[in-house]
This record gives structure tokens, sequence and C-alpha cells, in this order.
């Protein structure tokens, strides 16, 4: 247990000192995090896997920063000797965090490389991650491994991890060192959910559902997203306990807040086919993709729904029953001219009539058009009036250098899309021409911006503009009072709320 230290210093007195210092009470917060896969980030296209340091941030307020440094397959001793706990090292500040989870790895006889025997290897080097910490004035947290997911024939826990929790224990009460003990917080979720509903939290991929592990893939050792959120939630259960300056900063998490939860949202790279040579002179996928990071990219809406709980992936071909059947959301934004890509693929009446009849099984299907002369309207048009729905080939909205008011919109029904949001920005936008089924959701001046409907069991969203890439979603360019990142995370909180999950799932 560790002695509360009272300060002698009066507080407006502390305060005054620490403004002198450079210290301010808005000071960001932040957090290293170094372990193995089970806290790593994973990559999110086509990807079911999560790690629990993925969803970490998810518990806090933005003005904690967390660096994810954990990396798969990592042991203490190979995160030392790769050069990884250097570079953490090199960047500590006072009051940084780091915690510290190691011993999946580091129980592994047969690999040299990783194996770091509990009592010595494995606890100095621990023992060096605090010191070293210390030594900058940051905070060292220790964490005790997540359990596996084992039982016997008989239903009963099997724990796989020896002595490595154990040693975890002992080394943070000899050297006062805050510790969450993981391995039993996970252990007891474990045994309270039983063999059956434990899977739910763990790796579970069907054949030919997901881009990333096509084969199929499943352990017991590694989280879906639900697995990851779980055990992050434990994390920051254990930093309210041990009562951490930054408990201050924590978010009330509901799970039922994950809308996304088991289902997939689909982006089609089939009718927008656009490629370019990266910096090495290779040919990369580029404009409203999901891994596009440059202003052109899709890579910030990703991280939103993403974070809402959802697998994002993509269709790199034409839509049919069983190429739709992976997916709750499916998106076809800005289609090919010639201009843009040299062969072209066009939507054709079997497209449409596929997307049409998942739409009525209940899929959400959003279309988002450009502005005349930057797409395609003929093809997409046939698929659009399926539904009510004809893209005019106009432009709306021109935006000069940055008189971004030109784009604004700020006037707005009461609807999900538009919760909290004062302000959004789209420039050069085709409008829509509605009957029914479709109905207007956004009009200006005489013009439909947005038009949404219910068909069948399914729905439709359609706007005239790509208006949710990288460029104006994080204020790169727009002023602070533009919301596209709100609005951006309303619109696919209220599809998946419709959307049913995937048959994957």
């Amino acid at each position: 247990m560790h002695q509360r230290i009272r300060n002698p210093i009066p507080t407006p007195t502390l305060l005054i000192i620490l403004l002198l210092l450079g210290f301010s009470p808005d000071d960001e917060t932040r957090i290293f995090l170094i372990g193995d896969s089970t806290m790593a980030d994973k990559p999110l296209i086509g990807n079911p896997e999560r790690g629990w340091g993925q969803v970490f941030p998810l518990f806090f307020r933005r003005d904690v920063v967390i660096a994810n440094h954990a990396r798969n397959g990592r042991s203490s001793k190979s995160f030392l000797v790769e050069g990884r706990w250097q570079s953490v090292f090199e960047q500590l500040r006072p009051h940084d965090y780091v915690f510290i989870q190691f011993g999946h790895n580091d129980a592994k006889k047969e690999d040299t490389t990783r194996f770091a025997e509990a009592r010595t290897d494995f606890r100095n080097n621990l023992l060096r991650f605090v010191r070293e910490t210390r030594s900058k004035d940051a905070i060292p947290v220790l964490l005790t491994p997540v359990c596996r997911r084992r039982f016997d024939k008989n239903g009963t826990f099997v724990d796989s991890h020896g002595d490595y929790p154990v040693v975890v224990r002992e080394l943070a009460a000899e050297e006062q060192i805050p510790l969450i003990d993981l391995h039993l917080k996970s252990r007891l979720v474990l045994e309270s959910l039983g063999v059956e509903e434990s899977e739910q939290l763990f790796l579970r991929a069907q054949p030919g559902m997901y881009s990333a592990v096509w084969s199929g893939k499943g352990d017991n050792t590694h989280f879906n997203f639900n697995g990851a959120l779980t055990v992050a939630g434990l994390v920051a259960e254990g930093v309210k306990e041990l009562d951490l300056p930054m408990r201050n900063r924590l978010v009330e998490v509901e799970k039922k807040s994950f809308v996304g939860l088991g289902k997939t949202v689909l982006l089609d790279c089939f009718y927008n086919n656009e490629w370019r040579k990266d910096a090495r002179g290779n040919p990369v996928r580029y404009h409203y993709v999901w891994e596009d990071t440059t202003n052109s990219g899709f890579s910030m809406l990703g991280k939103i729904i993403s974070n809402l709980g959802s697998v994002i992936d993509t269709l790199c071909e034409a839509p049919t029953a069983h190429a739709l059947k992976r997916a709750s959301i499916y998106i076809i934004v800005d289609p090919d001219t010639p201009q843009e890509t040299e062969h072209p693929n066009y939507i054709d009446p079997r497209a449409a009539d596929a997307v049409a009849e998942w739409v009525r099984q209940g899929g959400a299907l959003v279309l988002m058009e450009n502005d005349k002369g930057n797409a395609e309207f003929e093809r997409f048009n046939l698929l659009a009036g399926r539904f009510g729905l004809r893209f005019n080939e106009n432009s709306r909205n021109k935006v000069v250098g940055k008189e971004y008011d030109t784009g604004m919109f700020d006037s707005f029904p009461d609807h999900p899309l538009f919760k909290g949001v004062k302000k959004i920005f789209m420039k050069e936008v085709s409008t829509l021409k509605v009957q029914d089924p479709a109905s207007a959701l956004l009009s200006d001046k005489g013009d439909v911006i947005i038009a949404s409907m219910a068909v069948g069991t399914g729905a439709v969203f359609a706007v005239g503009d790509p208006w949710l890439y990288n460029e104006y979603m994080d204020h790169r360019r727009l002023p602070q009072d533009f919301e596209n990142e709100k609005a951006a995370e309303n619109l696919f909180r209220w599809l998946l709320q419709l959307a049913p999950p995937s048959p994957a799932n």
C-alpha cells in the first residue's frame, strides 16, 4: 500500500510555482504503453483483431495522449534488444506514465531471442524499465500479463503463465511500483463468463469474411474489439483503484454505445479505383480509401467507424449477393471517369439489382457522388434511381481560397446526423433530385443536399460530395468551429444502429 504524502505548500502558492516552471493545469497527460500483441495496435482494414491498448484511448478525455509502443511477439528481452525501449526512454518527460505488460512471450524457452526466465532475466528487465522511467521523473505502472482463454474438460479455468504474474506482483511490492493485476482481473472475467461466453472476447474470423484474414483465423490469446474493450476497461478500473492523477481524465464507457460490434463497413474500391506511386515508386490506392492518410483519404473516417466497434473493409469487385453478405454498410464514393482511371468500372443493371436487393434485406447503403467534371454520373444514377434518387450533374458551393463559409451549412433538421452539430462544410456539391421513396434530409436554397430513405428493412443515405475525407475532418484546413468529424461519427452511429450484424459475426 502506498502512503499519501501531504503537501505542505498551500495550493495557490503551488499553482504559481508550477506556472513559473512552465506547467499548466491543462498540461496533457502522456501514457506510453510497452508490451506484446495483446496490447498492440492492429491494422484496421479487414481485420477483426484488436489489442487492448488500441482501444484504451476511448476511456480518456482527448487531452490524454496515449502512445502505444507494444508490438506483436515481443518479450521484455526482445523489446530491449531491438531498441524499442530506448526509443520510448528518449521521449519521456517528467510526469509521463509508462504502462509495462510482458510475460506472454518471455516464457517461450524454445526461442532464445525472446525467452527470459521469470525470476532472473524477466525480473531484471522489468526493473530496468522501472528505474530508467523513474530516472526521467516519469511514473512506471506494472501490469501482470492478461490471461489466455483456457479451460479443461470440466470447464475449470487453467492458467498458462506460470511464475510470470507472481514475479510482477513481487517486484511491484518490493519497489513500491503501482500495479494493475490484469492477470487476476482477466481471470475473474473469464471464469465468470465460462467456456462458451468467454469465446465472444477472442479472435474468431470465418473464412471469406475479412480481407486481412481471408482464410479465417481464431485463437484464445488475441482479442476482437469486444475483448479488447473489456480488457482496456479492466486497466481503466485499475487506474481508479490506484488513484492515479490521470483518473480525473477518465470518461465513462458503456458497451451499448459501441453500435458497430459484430458489423462490417465495406468501402467500394471497384468503381472508385484510383492509383498512384508512393515515395518508393510502388503503386498504391488513393482518393477516398481507408489506407490513404493524405488529404484525399478516408483514414480518419475509418478510425471513427472502427472506434464504434465495426470492422472496416474493402470490396474490390462488382457487388453481388455473395460479395455483400459480409457487409452491414456498403459505401460507394466518387465513381471513376476515364480521366481518373484508364479503364473505369461502371455500375450495370446486374450490380444495381444486387445492391437494391441487399438493401431491401436490411443493408445500409451510402452513396457519395462528386461534382460535375469530377465523377461519373450516368451509370451511378442507374443505381441511385433504384431508390428514387438522381444526382444532378452540377456543382454548387464553389470555395475560393479560404472563403470557407461559402461551403458552410448551419441550419439543420432534427435528425441524428446533426445531433450537437452547429456547422458542417461541403464544397463543390452535386445536388439531388428526389422522388418516392426518397426524401430530402438537408435542403438549402431550394437544393436537396442530402437525401435518405428506408427501403424494405434497409436504408439509403445519399449526398453529392465525398465530404468526410481527411482534409476537412481534423481542422488542418477548416476553422475549429466546423464539425465534419462530429457529423461523421453521428452518421455512422445512426447507420450502424439501423444495420444488421454481419453474418460473419
